[in-house]
């Protein structure tokens, strides 16, 4: 099973509603528009799926 980026739910990647790649890794989504989000600003939903806890201090 693949993560949504956007929504957290787990997508089988053969029944997903849409797909992007982003710096080399493939992101499956459970609707449109979860993929319309991630699209839009995929660096928002990349970096909290690898680590939620930094993030907003640099």
């Amino acid at each position: 099973m693949a993560k949504d980026p956007v929504c957290g739910m787990d997508v089988d990647p053969k029944t997903a509603a849409g797909k992007s790649d982003y710096q080399g890794m493939t992101y499956y989504f459970c609707s449109s528009g979860c993929k319309k989000a991630f699209d839009k600003e995929p660096q928002k939903y990349v970096g909290k799926a690898e680590d939620s806890h930094s993030g907003h201090h640099h």
